[in-house]
Parts: C-alpha cells; sequence; structure tokens
C-alpha cells in the first residue's frame, strides 16, 4: 500500500482545522441577519497579506523536489493583490533516476573499441529557489455551507509572475570524467545556473475568519533549458546543445494573513 505523500497529508490536517476555527468565529459573532456573500464578508482592500506555504513538484519523474515559499503582496483592491515570492526547495535524484543509471549502455562498443554516442536525457532540472514578482485576480467569491450554522467563504484566483531561479543540472547519463569504464557515483556532469522563469496558476483561498485564511495553489514555471545532443560518452563537453521550454508543476498548501 503506497504512502500518502506529505502535500496530502498537511492538506488534510488543514481542511480539518476549518472546523473548531470556524465554529469559534461563529460563537462569538453577534446575533443577526448573516451578511450576504454579494458584500463579501471578508474584506482584503488596501491590506497586506503575507503567506507561507509547502510544495511538492508534480511532473519531474527524474527528480524529487519539495520546498516552501513566502509571499508577500498588497491588495489595492477585492480582486487584486500584486507581490513578491521566495522559493527555496530541497531536490534530489528520484528512484527512476537511480534505475536508469544503473542501466547505462557502454560508453564504448566493446567490439571495435569505438566510442557510442548518445544524447542527455531531458527533465532533470532541479530548481533550487526563485524570486518573482507576481499578480493575482480573484474574480470568484463564494459560500459553503458544511452544515446549517457554519458557512465556508472561499475566493478562486489566477496568478502570473515572472522572475528568476537558481538551478542544479546534474546530467543521468553522461559522465565528467573522460573513459570508457562506467561512472563512477558523483562523477556526472554538473552545471549551476541562474535562469530567467515565469509562471501561472490558479488556486483557491478559504477564509478562517478576517485576518487568517488558507490557500491551495497549482503553479507552472516555465524556463529555457538545455541537453546536448549526439555527445561522444567517452569525452565530456562534447555534442550539440539544443534547447527547449523546461516545465515544472508544482502543488501547494499553506497560510496567509492580511494586515
Amino acid at each position: 500500500m503506497e504512502r500518502p505523500s506529505p502535500i496530502l497529508l498537511l492538506f488534510a490536517l488543514a481542511c480539518a482545522a476549518i472546523l473548531p476555527a470556524r465554529a469559534e468565529e461563529m460563537a462569538v459573532r453577534p446575533a443577526g441577519p448573516p451578511a450576504a456573500v454579494q458584500g463579501k464578508l471578508y474584506q482584503v482592500s488596501r491590506r497586506w497579506e503575507l503567506g507561507v506555504g509547502f510544495a511538492a513538484a508534480l511532473n519531474t519523474s527524474l527528480v524529487d523536489q519539495y520546498g516552501g515559499i513566502l509571499s508577500v503582496s498588497y491588495h489595492p483592491n477585492e480582486w487584486a493583490d500584486v507581490g513578491v515570492d521566495f522559493l527555496a526547495n530541497r531536490t534530489s535524484f528520484s528512484g527512476l533516476s537511480d534505475q536508469i543509471r544503473a542501466r547505462l549502455p557502454s560508453r564504448s562498443n566493446p567490439n571495435s573499441g569505438q566510442p557510442n554516442t548518445g544524447d542527455e536525457i531531458e527533465g532533470a532540472d532541479q530548481m533550487r529557489g526563485a524570486a518573482l514578482v507576481m499578480a493575482r485576480i480573484a474574480p470568484i467569491y463564494g459560500k459553503l455551507n458544511l452544515a446549517a450554522e457554519l458557512p465556508v467563504h472561499f475566493q478562486a484566483f489566477l496568478l502570473a509572475g515572472a522572475g528568476a531561479a537558481s538551478f542544479k543540472h546534474e546530467s543521468v547519463n553522461l559522465c565528467a570524467s573522460p573513459g570508457s569504464a562506467a561512472c563512477a557515483p558523483g562523477d556526472y556532469q554538473t552545471t549551476t545556473s541562474v535562469k530567467p522563469m515565469g509562471e501561472v496558476g490558479g488556486g483557491f483561498r478559504i477564509y478562517l475568519g478576517q485576518r487568517w485564511s488558507l490557500r491551495t495553489e497549482l503553479r507552472a514555471f516555465l524556463y529555457p533549458a538545455t541537453v546536448l545532443r549526439g555527445a561522444d560518452l567517452t569525452q565530456p563537453g562534447t555534442g550539440t546543445t539544443a534547447r527547449y521550454l523546461g516545465l515544472m508543476t508544482t502543488l501547494g498548501l499553506g497560510a496567509s494573513a492580511l494586515f
């Protein structure tokens, strides 16, 4: 039986926290007619927001990536905010990468002794950190009734941003040392770089009160990526550079506070 991922466990705990938080608010709210949803019970205009969250990469089969995000933004009105995002990730190669390395073909032809050529495997970039300027628009505000006396107010939003990210690129299949022997552990071509990056995404905000809320977000990060084609497997640094658009998606869960 597969173990649940950390992001799913955090989401379940966060959802469980909604009930007591909302119940406490209902207990202290003065009696009277409920506020209309159209009037937006929880106001955010002209307020600052500080958010923290946890995110896990979804589409990086060669790399395991988990990290945190810190966001600071300002709401000029009820449906938009602008600010900055800071990301920091812990990355490592996945079990799939280890399996690929254990089954790499010979670097040279055992019969003729001639070097073999091959293409570098895509999708091995590791995003270590990033800083982006972002904007969110939140055109949808609604209310769900979990119980007759327990409405949950939420807001759906879209986001986009641009900035720069720090990457580590360690090749899965190209050795860093010349020769025809199999690559030694840790002896793979590795580079680090800072690249421009854009992001698009969307998510939901669940209000716990006038100050606190939970956020869940799906983000897609786009950046310029490169791999080597037709490399001589016995000689590092050979081959031609091929460029493509890298894509990394993450699912995140966090909390934020308004000031």
